[in-house]
């Protein structure tokens, strides 16, 4: 066990605030959502560092080896505690939400698509107790507004918008988390504003290369998925069918808005029908939501005519060298049809500094059994790493850090 340190008038504890991005241990806390449990953090009372009650404190069995074994199973359903809009543009508003540990160690998680917006479901890959979880719509998905809107929407907009929120939510670094579309912004994110990342988690590789929509968008995977395919290819002419994005955007972006809705169901039938290792029904259910579906394919198309508003075709590689110092893992199904290994092998060399783990029986959804189970493992992982560093810097600093160095109940 350690033991809360005790300030002497020598210490510099008294002078300091805790060494960490969460919430100043001198300010009221805010009420934690598990209802009958004392609130997480630090905080400097009677001339001490407290350390309340916390899954995070509580020891783990440990197995043969000595060592805790890490989770890997979803966490159960939670609420948020906050929620609310950001005006980012002169046209655009997007939803957030927050949910965990209001004074936890900060993740950002990025959607996919990019359009496909928020569910409920994300919040299960992190440990409420330990994280301060924030989910944010993209520009023009979920319940960011106008729904649907292309204008003023690129990837670097995204990255602003990312920024932005950090700033309103208070946090001065954050884990990032992103999978599939969401694995490219995190890149695009932490490569512009490294210095405000402590970790990061990608899922189904995509770097947004011409050999990777060429694959998905131009018949490559139609010859693992043809019937999936077929109504795809079917809904454009013969004589436009030499570039299949081109041809959707031109309907896509149509003036009619039931040629806009029909294109946008296509659009995305074909991806949802490829999405899982078995197909999974209930997630191709979402492709019939007319809603949904208009800002998934609308934005997701808008992006990848656009080749990712990216400034080459290697960008996101060119540059880990910005982000090769940052804890982080590289996540991939083995029979991603969506986004094919090809991708998450070339990150992996490029960037050989960064756990790597091909799931050998999974698809390209984040929700597969496999997929999930390291998702949640690389999470946990960060945990332990992230409370190591903080104790290093507590020790050169001689300041507390308020989740990491929880390590013991507080019997007080």
């Amino acid at each position: 066990m350690i033991r809360p340190l005790r300030a002497t008038s020598a210490s510099p504890v008294l002078r300091r605030s805790c060494s960490s991005s969460l919430t100043p241990p001198l300010l009221p806390r805010p009420p934690h959502p598990a209802a009958g449990r004392r609130g997480l953090g630090c905080h400097l009372l009677r001339r001490r560092c407290r350390c309340c009650c916390s899954s995070v404190a509580a020891a783990a069995p440990m197995d043969l080896s000595g060592q805790q074994p890490l989770r890997k199973d979803l966490y159960p359903h939670i609420e948020p505690y906050d929620s609310g809009f950001l005006k980012v543009s002169g046209v655009h508003t997007i939803y957030y939400e927050q949910s965990g540990n209001p004074q936890g160690h900060p993740v950002v998680f990025l959607h996919g698509g990019p359009g496909a917006g928020t569910s409920p479901g994300n919040r299960r890959f992190f440990d409420p107790e330990f994280f301060r979880i924030v989910l944010f719509d993209q520009r023009g998905a979920g319940r960011s507004t106008p729904h649907a809107c292309l204008e003023e929407n690129s990837t670097f907009d995204l990255v602003a918008d990312i920024e932005k929120l950090r700033q309103h939510l208070g946090i001065p670094e954050w884990q990032v988390f992103g999978g599939s579309w969401g694995s490219t912004l995190a890149l695009a994110y932490s490569q512009t504003h490294p210095d405000k990342v402590t970790g990061i988690v990608l899922r189904g590789i995509f770097l947004l290369r011409k050999k990777e929509l060429d694959w998905f968008y131009e018949g490559g995977a139609a010859a693992i998925f043809p019937d999936a395919w077929e109504p795809f290819r079917d809904f454009i002419p013969e004589d436009e069918r030499n570039c299949f994005i081109a041809a959707y955007n031109k309907r896509l972006t149509s003036s009619d808005a039931d040629v806009q809705a029909e294109a946008a169901k296509r659009w995305a039938m074909w991806e949802l029908m490829t999405a899982h290792l078995t197909q999974n029904h209930e997630n191709i259910k979402r492709g019939e939501d007319d809603k949904f579906s208009l800002a998934f394919a609308r934005i997701e198309n808008h992006y990848f005519v656009n080749k990712g508003f990216l400034p080459s075709d290697s960008h996101l590689l060119d540059n880990v060298d910005k982000i090769r110092h940052i804890k982080a893992f590289i996540i991939q199904g083995r029979y991603d049809v969506c986004c094919p290994m090809m991708s998450a092998w070339d990150l992996h060399k490029a960037w050989p500094e960064a756990e790597f783990k091909v799931v050998p029986d999974a698809g390209h959804s984040a929700n597969e059994v496999g997929v999930a189970s390291e998702l949640v493992s690389a999470n946990e992982k960060l945990k332990s790493f992230g409370r190591s560093e903080s104790t290093q810097r507590c020790r050169r600093t001689g300041a507390f850090s308020p989740v990491f160095f929880c390590a013991a109940r507080n019997t007080e």
